[in-house]
């Protein structure tokens, strides 16, 4: 069975053995999935040494992440998403949304939206999503 799904105007076709789950009956569009998973974060087009961060939680849509930066609203980031099956790691551009101090040995907590996916990995990116949907809810 495949499912097709629509990521920034593009259509992605999505290999399942599951059913789709009712993503949420708040406002949400994506349900959040809560990962930790390592980050490389720099600034877009700036010659900077990359910052680690980890992410706190993950939709096909947004990232939120912590790191010992406070990052600026609108401020575009690239990051290097390492995903653990595979240590293989995919490129995200995101813009950020907002950053706030949650303390000083954790650092910044920053949620931001994703406008742009290394489209030679984008499928398996999309599939590491619904593979978290699916041991969140079909264990």
């Amino acid at each position: 069975m495949f499912y097709c799904i629509f990521f920034k105007k593009r259509k992605i076709a999505l290999h399942s053995g599951y059913d789709i789950i009712t993503f949420m009956q708040n406002r949400r569009k994506f349900l959040r999935l809560e990962v930790v998973d390592f980050l490389q974060i720099k600034p877009l087009n700036e010659v900077a040494t990359a910052i680690k961060g980890k992410t706190f939680n993950l939709t096909l849509m947004g990232i939120c992440f912590s790191s010992e930066i406070e990052w600026k609203k609108g401020q575009v980031l690239h990051i290097e998403y390492f995903m653990p099956e595979g240590a293989d790691s995919v490129s995200l551009k995101i813009a950020v949304v907002w950053s706030e101090l949650i303390s000083d040995e954790e650092g910044f907590l920053t949620g931001a939206e994703i406008i742009d996916i290394d489209a030679a990995k984008e499928l398996k990116f999309v599939n590491y999503y619904f593979l978290k949907l699916k041991n969140r809810f079909l264990k």
